[in-house]
Parts: structure tokens; C-alpha cells; sequence
């Protein structure tokens, strides 16, 4: 589906994202036996397939029993012993250095919305903590901080170029969104940016460099 959910287990808790919302869940383990029983979420609403994705892990995690470990993956099993979700190492990726491709941004009106066709917005992270790409219409630029998976980004510049209206409140919605990120994840070849409190900045994919 392209959908990547996720999934950090530490000490009795369960944490990280659906595919569209971040979650919360705490587990007990006992030998093999596993009961995952699932606690706080974010409340946004995505595009489909996320939220299909999102209800499905959701389910699985009502219906595991116990887990196996084999080949590098996790599988959680249900009660008869059938897989219900299936989880793969991930290996860690770098933030700078590629051009992140964006697939979706927070309007700014409570919901993540996919970039419009035929329209391209594109992060570049460079070593320097400076920050690139183009907004849709205008190439931008600005400044950026990481501390562990925390970022800071500043309020980016960008050129003056008139598109046509739509393009041009998509780069507005884009530019607006970029500050309010305070932490990023890197999941294969996706990366995202989250506020806060959990809501969807932007989410990317890497780019041909």
C-alpha cells in the first residue's frame, strides 16, 4: 500500500506511528504469550490507505497473542497462531543529503493533504543546517537544528515567482506548516515531520539525488 507503520517495544510500552497518527500502547510479555492493549493516539485524519492501514494495525494489536522472531522480523500471532502484523528491522537513514520528495503537508486547517498533481515540493537538509527546495512555484530557504530526533526549523525565505492560485496557497499552506515541526523520523525511504503534539507537518519520500 506504501504505507509504513511502526513499531519501538520498550519496557512494557508500545510506541509509534500508524501510518497517519502516532499511538501510544502498553504490552505484557510472558514467555512467548504477548497482549498488547492499546492506549493513547493522535486524533488526524489522512488519506486512504493510511487510515485503512491505521484500523488494521489497530486490530492486530487487539488480537495478538504471542510473537515469533525469525530472519530479522517480527511476527505477531493470534490465538490459532496466525500472523496478524508482521514488522521488519529498519535500518537508520541519514536527514541530510537527500532530496526529500513531498507526499503530503498540514494545511493548516487540521488535516494532512497530498501535494497537488504536477507540482513538486522538495526539502533539502544540508550538513551546514541550511534548508532548500522548492515550495511548489518558488525555491525557499532557511535554517534548521537537530538535537536526537528533535528539530527546529526557521521561518524559511523564499523567492517571488506568481503561480497560479492554487500553487500559490499550497506553497503558502507548505512554507506556514515547516516552523511548527518539532520532531522528524526517518522510516526507510520515507521521512516525516511532526509537531509537538504528534500532528503531521509533512511526510517525504527520497528523491533521485
Amino acid at each position: 500500500a506504501g504505507v509504513e507503520a511502526t513499531a519501538t517495544f520498550a519496557d512494557g510500552s508500545v510506541s509509534g506511528s500508524s501510518g497517519c497518527n502516532n499511538y501510544g500502547a502498553a504490552y505484557t510479555l510472558d514467555g512467548e504469550s504477548l497482549s498488547i492493549m492499546p492506549g493513547p493516539m493522535t486524533m488526524m485524519a489522512c488519506p486512504e490507505p493510511q487510515m485503512t492501514v491505521e484500523m488494521q494495525l489497530m486490530a492486530a494489536y487487539g488480537a495478538t497473542a504471542s510473537y515469533a522472531i525469525a530472519d530479522g522480523q517480527l511476527s505477531l500471532l493470534d490465538g490459532a497462531g496466525n500472523p496478524v502484523a508482521t514488522f521488519t528491522v529498519l535500518e537508520p537513514a541519514a536527514l541530510t543529503g537527500v532530496t526529500w520528495v513531498a507526499l503530503f503537508y498540514n494545511n493548516g486547517r487540521g488535516g494532512a493533504v497530498s501535494v497537488l498533481a504536477d507540482t513538486e515540493i522538495t526539502a533539502i537538509f544540508g550538513d551546514d543546517g541550511s534548508l532548500s527546495g522548492s515550495a511548489g512555484c518558488n525555491n525557499y530557504m532557511g535554517g534548521f537544528t537537530t538535537d536526537g530526533s528533535s528539530i527546529t526549523i526557521d521561518p524559511p525565505a523564499s523567492t517571488r515567482k506568481a503561480c497560479p492560485d492554487e500553487i500559490m496557497q499550497q506553497e503558502a499552506e507548505y512554507l506556514l506548516a515547516l516552523p511548527t515541526a518539532a520532531t522528524f523520523t526517518i522510516q526507510g525511504d520515507q521521512l516525516e515531520l511532526r509537531t509537538a503534539d504528534g500532528a503531521l507537518v509533512a511526510s517525504y519520500v527520497a528523491g533521485d539525488n
